[in-house]
């Protein structure tokens, strides 16, 4: 459930379910060159679609 700032920022009510998640951009290489932690969003109205490579 969202923190009393995130249901302010995000515009929605106490009950309203939210998906906290980190997001890394990394190279070729392995080199992380982007973090964002956290991303909060409202999770009753948002799809996360991901890739997860394998070697």
């Amino acid at each position: 459930m969202p923190t009393e700032d995130e249901a302010t920022t995000l515009r929605v009510g106490a009950g309203v379910p939210v998906i906290r998640y980190t997001r890394r951009h990394i190279t070729d290489t392995g080199r992380v060159v982007e973090v964002a932690h956290p991303i909060v969003r409202r999770g009753d109205a948002t799809i996360v679609d991901s890739v997860i490579e394998r070697d």
